[in-house]
């Protein structure tokens, strides 16, 4: 609510808006604009421009991108759990090691980018986001599959984290076929991508 009223000021400052109060005909499409552009966009937002992911996935690699994703340093900070350990490894579990500085989530990240064929040593959080961006500029179908692989597989390893953590499940060697089976099933839905993935099938 506080957050609403927020805006209801910063509308009201608004010179369009102003602008329409006075005008016989309102125009929803000058004042969107208008606020538009006083809003601050992130460079992450290219990552959500087509991408064909499941939309679960998709507000899951929102929530990453916002570092909003309930990590164990997180949960530790607000007095929830006692402690930041990894459950893959004995390092603090940060969204930064999570994605992909652990060598369990790393090794994951890497066999879906071998099967595309792609050449690419992961590192943490921040720097493949920037890699990716880097990587998926453009609509080509390697670069829309390459978005797809990715928002899958940051899903798949915080499902496969949540298993491990709070089902006390053991390791699953299964996630890596089923980011695959995933990015095929939702890259043949899209014609243009059918090519490009039949030839990762080959």
């Amino acid at each position: 609510m506080k957050a609403i009223m927020q805006q209801r000021v910063s509308i009201h400052q608004n010179q369009v808006w102003k602008e329409m109060m006075n005008a016989q005909k309102f125009s929803m499409k000058k004042m969107y604009l208008a606020i538009h552009e006083r809003s601050q966009s992130v460079a992450w937002r290219t990552l959500f421009y087509g991408n064909v992911a499941r939309p679960r996935a998709i507000v899951n690699l929102w929530l990453a991108c916002n570092e909003r994703l309930a990590t164990r340093d997180r949960l530790h900070k607000y007095g929830l759990i006692d402690t930041t350990r990894c459950c893959f490894c004995n390092a603090d579990e940060t969204q930064q090691h999570l994605l992909f500085n652990c060598n369990e989530t790393r090794g994951i990240w890497r066999k879906i980018l071998e099967w595309m064929q792609v050449d690419h040593y992961p590192f943490g959080w921040c720097q493949e986001v920037k890699w990716i961006m880097q990587q998926t500029k453009g609509k080509g179908g390697r670069a829309k599959i390459l978005k797809l692989a990715f928002t899958e597989s940051v899903y798949e390893i915080w499902r496969y984290r949540n298993d491990v953590t709070f089902d006390n499940a053991t390791h699953n060697k299964h996630t890596v076929e089923k980011i695959i089976d995933t990015i095929v099933y939702r890259g043949w839905t899209n014609r243009n991508l059918r090519t490009h993935l039949a030839k990762l099938l080959m």
